[in-house]
């Protein structure tokens, strides 16, 4: 089976040194990459000048840039300071994905601080108040689903899309996030079919859930069922991105703080060898699959 997808990888799971990243992605044929922290910064942190180095190396290299994952509306949704000072981050993320070449801005659902319910009104409030931001520059804002926010799995983030309903508002869906949420959502097929119709970009990770420790693993090896994921995705004709945010470690384990704000050198450290790891479970799943993808410089 020919795939219509292409594969990328969130630089910092590798290194904070983007010319790391660029060297496994051509190792692997991977057609683009998806960028969050580099040289010990969040994205947004960085100089213009800095910026255009980043992206001229990314496209000398031949690969792409899949989106740039923000930490956008990760903060308290009561705090009208925080919730500022993110719409101010969004606009920045939107001029870079703008020179960079993407259109997908990753961002989330505000911490969460008790039932979606009761902060539903006023998240729906605030995703439309981003809107003309998105608008204004073309981006769209990939929502996320993550544990630690409202929207903490595929199908509450997706009601939160179908409320603000903007075609600027799609999902970004992360099946392993599911192995983390409080609501213990089935990755695939439940989270998948919550989510589907709104679907712009895709994040793979894996991991084993055992009682109420959940651990990351090598994609492919964990709890979500990737081979009958990836059979839908063909059959289906996604052509959107598959990126690999790796998201554990071969010799330590990644802290709760790390996983809820992954960024920076410590977040970095050990990233190579445990994403080479990753890359080559999914090639080897996409081979028992039979699946082929068309790879970028090979």
């Amino acid at each position: 089976m020919n795939a219509a997808f292409q594969l990328g990888v969130i630089t910092d799971e590798i290194s904070q040194d983007i010319t790391d990243a660029i060297r496994i992605a051509r190792r692997y044929g991977l057609a683009a990459l998806e960028l969050r922290s580099v040289d010990g910064e969040q994205l947004y942190r960085l100089s213009d000048s800095r910026i255009e180095e980043i992206g001229a190396a990314i496209r000398a290299a031949g690969l792409k840039v899949s989106g740039l994952s923000a930490p956008v509306f990760k903060c308290n949704l009561r705090n009208a300071e925080e919730v500022a000072e993110h719409r101010g981050i969004l606009t920045r993320y939107a001029e870079l994905a703008q020179r960079l070449g993407t259109r997908y801005v990753r961002g989330f659902s505000f911490w969460a601080e008790g039932p979606l319910e009761e902060a539903y009104d006023d998240i729906v409030r605030e995703l439309k108040g981003v809107v003309p931001i998105l608008e204004q520059h073309g981006v769209i804002y990939a929502l996320e689903a993550d544990p630690a926010v409202y929207a903490s799995n595929a199908a509450k983030a997706a009601s939160l899309i179908r409320a603000v309903d903007s075609p600027y508002l799609q999902g970004l869906y992360d099946p392993g996030n599911d192995l983390w949420d409080p609501d213990e959502e089935i990755p695939y097929p439940d989270g998948y079919e919550a989510l589907r119709e709104r679907i712009c970009h895709i994040h793979l990770k894996d991991a084993v859930k055992q009682g109420d420790h959940t651990e990351a693993v090598a994609v492919g090896k964990g709890q979500v069922d990737y081979a009958g994921l990836l059979h839908r995705l063909v059959q289906e004709g996604y052509d959107g991105y598959l990126v690999v945010e790796t998201h554990y470690r071969l010799q330590s384990s990644l802290t709760e703080e790390q996983l809820k704000r992954p960024a920076g050198y410590a977040f970095s450290e050990g990233g190579e060898e445990a994403t080479i790891d990753c890359l080559n479970s999914l090639f080897e799943l996409l081979e028992r699959s039979s699946i082929s993808i068309s790879k970028s410089g090979l």
